[in-house]
Order: structure tokens, then C-alpha cells, then sequence
């Protein structure tokens, strides 16, 4: 929202479960949900965050959307 009144927009997005790449100007987006599947891969499997991104690229390519 970009009300006159409204909260700035990195607050909005920690409200409806995002968490932005950046703070200055957000335009990527990451869900709490995929950071805490991020965080359990990384410590219990040791997976890079280029290796988690390839698997996320796999999960949502089009041929692979049923695992979405």
C-alpha cells in the first residue's frame, strides 16, 4: 500500500510473510517458509545457498511444477 499513512513497505511485507532481498528498494521476495527450509537444509545437510537456489530453479521450472 502506498497510502499516505501506510507502514513503509519492508514492514508490509514482513506482515503478509515476506522477507525482502533488500531493504532500500524490495522487488525480490523470499517467504519465511523457504528461509526456514533454506536454514534446515543448510545445517543439516550443509547445502550452499547457490545448491539450494538450483534446487528452487528445478522445483518451479516447468516441468517439475507438480512438486510445487
Amino acid at each position: 500500500c502506498d497510502c499516505p499513512n501506510a507502514m513503509s513497505l519492508d514492514i508490509q511485507m514482513f506482515r503478509h510473510g515476506f522477507f525482502p532481498a533488500s531493504f532500500n528498494k524490495p522487488k525480490t521476495m523470499f517467504t519465511f517458509r523457504v528461509l526456514n527450509d533454506f536454514l534446515l537444509d543448510n545445517l543439516e545437510c550443509g547445502t550452499s545457498v547457490m545448491n539450494y537456489y538450483s534446487k528452487l530453479w528445478q522445483m518451479t521450472s516447468s516441468v517439475f511444477l507438480h512438486l510445487v
